[in-house]
């Protein structure tokens, strides 16, 4: 299991963990490696860590370096020159999940169209060998957040930006969707989005094109996710 929590005498910052279950019951308890999976300080830390198994079977793990962390104000942290990085990062592991094969690599960053940040990566790929790599853009807190997507035939890039996002607000009458996981086949998509105080999680059914665009085909509904008047971060 792969996570992200605030670092013990590193102030508000995160780093990405991961835990191993005590056998094979999926439900655990899962026991906390020692050190961090990753924990980049000069980029101001790292989260939103989503697996990924290739084909050849190769185990990845992707997240972001958290550099809105650090940046100098406005936006999200991060709206005020000079705009720091904000890079999406992919790491090998060996086959036991917790090792790591060499220096993670990045494979996208921020570009003018995406505000402060990038974030919540999720990786996937198609059987005729295309890889897909979803992420969300701008603040979580504001209707630009959005679900982005980019495509690549090396799954370290480079990564093509599709000339549209997804998702965004608007879109079948969503307010700032965001945080989109795609299931392995890439037909079904859950991501979440505001509906009145709270954030919702949201399903719907996507088709992926023979010219690697994706669109929504449908919208499966919703379920609240928190009982409380208080906004569900991204985090």
């Amino acid at each position: 299991m792969y996570y992200s929590g605030e670092v013990k005498n590193w102030g508000s910052f995160h780093c990405v963990g991961v835990a191993v279950s005590n056998g094979t019951d999926p439900l655990g308890p899962y026991i906390p490696e020692d050190k961090p999976l990753a924990c980049p300080h000069d980029l101001g830390g790292a989260i939103d860590p989503s697996p990924f198994r290739d084909a050849d079977g190769t185990l990845y793990v992707v997240y972001k370096g958290d550099g809105n962390s650090i940046g100098h104000g406005g936006n999200c942290n991060n709206g005020k020159k000079p705009i720091v990085s904000v890079p999406i990062l992919l790491q090998e592991l060996k086959s036991d999940g917790v090792t790591t094969v060499g220096k993670p690599k990045k494979i996208l960053d921020i570009d003018d169209t995406d505000g402060p940040l990038v974030e919540a990566p999720d990786l996937m790929r198609t059987d005729n060998g295309v890889y897909y790599l979803f992420f969300s853009s701008h603040c979580y807190t504001s209707l630009g957040y959005n679900v982005k997507y980019a495509h690549s035939t090396s799954i370290e890039g480079p990564y093509k930006r599709a000339d549209r996002p997804l998702l965004q607000t608007a879109d079948w009458d969503l307010l700032g969707p965001g945080g989109a996981t795609v299931s392995a086949d890439g037909k079904k998509i859950v991501f979440h989005a505001n509906c009145g105080s709270h954030r919702c999680m949201y399903a719907g059914a996507i088709d992926i094109k023979a010219d690697n665009t994706v669109v929504m085909s449908s919208l499966l509904g919703s379920e609240s996710l928190t009982s409380t008047n208080s906004t569900v971060s991204s985090r």
